[in-house]
């Protein structure tokens, strides 16, 4: 009888162990970006992913800094999870929420077998982008990581997605310039595909970008990333 309790007692801790095995090999990475227009702090980027083999889930926060919150006060809060195989990443939940200081609003997206299904208060406009033909795509917070996030050497400069946010649809593809010993360069094109009225296709649809990486250890950080958008050449540099 006591050899079988602790035969059972055995059994259950292997199990207890591998149940929980991803749990205790989940790490989590913290990412600061300070948000710069023409050269003026106008923002903070700060997110952080907490990331098993299998699993994600990042949270961050975009709002206004140093002079921008003199003429305006903004704030854009995001959560997602998902899960990893084969170091790509599949959305399963998102929500945002955000406050311009005049407006707030709220959106929610839970994707099913990788199509997007929106839950807002906010009725959507003709031009939107549909929903049902959006599979496969990633939400604004995974593709901010797969952007921004640490790199090794094999897969660097190489990412290739669909963000969709709910309205509009961008391709976002990125290519080699430059990779060395203990820095590396890369281009991207940030490229409006769909959700956009004719008028906001004229104003631009290609947005060229730069990433700019540093070497530390055995992974390549970006050390910033430039790009001239509409309002003017923004820029996101590490803290």
């Amino acid at each position: 009888m006591i050899k079988n309790k602790q035969k059972l007692f055995v059994v259950s801790c292997i199990y207890v162990l591998l149940v929980s095995a991803n749990t205790l090999y989940a790490k989590t990475e913290r990412y600061s970006f300070d948000v710069s227009l023409w050269g003026i702090r106008v923002g903070e980027l700060v997110y952080s992913i907490k990331q098993t083999s299998d699993d994600y889930d990042i949270s961050g926060v975009l709002r206004s800094k140093g002079f921008a919150r003199v003429v305006t006060k903004y704030k854009f809060e995001a959560q997602t999870q998902g899960k990893v195989s084969k170091s790509k990443y599949y959305p399963s939940s998102y929500s945002e929420k955000s406050d311009t200081g005049r407006r707030k609003e709220q959106k929610s997206i839970i994707y099913n077998k990788m199509i997007p299904k929106i839950t807002s208060a906010k009725d959507p406009k003709p031009h939107w982008a549909k929903p049902k033909s959006q599979k496969g795509t990633v939400d604004p917070m995974t593709a901010i990581h797969l952007i921004m996030g640490d790199r090794i050497e094999k897969k660097l400069c190489k990412q290739k997605f669909n963000l969709f946010d709910g309205a509009r649809r961008i391709e976002i593809t990125l290519s080699k310039i430059d990779i060395q010993k203990n820095s590396a360069q890369c281009r991207g094109d940030y490229i409006r595909q769909d959700g956009y009225t004719a008028e906001e296709m004229k104003e631009g649809k290609v947005f060229p970008f730069t990433i700019n990486y540093i070497k530390r250890e055995n992974v390549y950080a970006v050390e910033s990333l430039e790009i001239k958008a509409l309002r003017g050449r923004t820029k996101f540099t590490r803290r």
